[in-house]
């Protein structure tokens, strides 16, 4: 029968944890902050597209108003209350760009962290999500001044087909092409964007 060894013999094997990160996996988690950084991202803009969406049924809302009972001098009630919805979808729309702005300028310094350009991301490297960023900041940055003035311009226009023009533009992403976005959130497993989000 084996005896269990007491804790004075020196035969005793001291035990102790392996280390279990395998020499291959990145420590400093740039691949992380990468991955989190382009989740948000995607979030953010699956928000972007509600808004456009919401402020489309206002935008046509105003719309119909405009069209069927704006006289030069009378302005329906209805109208304060479709603009004010019109600023706050704007508004939101401005957080949103606000906060990919940030996104962008970190991403711009882990490009710094992690200088090699070796993937962080299955095929992307930071250079290459960052460089994807800044595309779409700038385009959301188009189309957001082009909400803002149609929101500007909207409620005092009488021409007929010019608001057809403000209806059209705010439905459309003109700025913003959702097919180059898909490949860097597929990268990452992330669902592709499209308007029916």
């Amino acid at each position: 029968m084996s005896k269990t060894p007491n804790k004075t013999t020196e035969s005793v094997t001291q035990f102790s944890p392996k280390d279990l990160i395998s020499p291959n996996k990145e420590t400093s988690g740039v691949s992380k902050t990468v991955f989190t950084h382009i989740s948000n991202i995607h979030s953010l803009l699956c928000k972007w597209l509600k808004i456009i969406d919401k402020g489309s049924k206002v935008v046509k809302s105003i719309s119909a108003l405009k069209l069927h009972e704006c006289y030069d001098d009378y302005y329906p009630y209805q109208l304060n209350t479709l603009t004010v919805e019109l600023v706050e979808a704007t508004d939101a729309l401005k957080n949103i760009l606000e906060s990919i702005e940030i996104l962008g300028n970190q991403l711009q310094v882990l490009v710094k962290l992690h200088p090699a350009n070796t993937a962080v991301i299955n095929t992307w490297s930071a250079a290459q999500v960052s460089r994807q960023v800044s595309n779409i900041y700038s385009s959301l940055c188009k189309e957001y001044n082009l909400k803002r003035i149609i929101r500007e311009n909207i409620a005092h226009c009488r021409d007929e087909n010019l608001i057809e023009v403000y209806v059209s533009a705010w439905e459309q992403n003109v700025y913003i092409s959702l097919d180059l976005t898909a490949y860097m959130f597929e990268e990452v497993g992330l669902s592709r964007l499209s308007i029916d989000t």
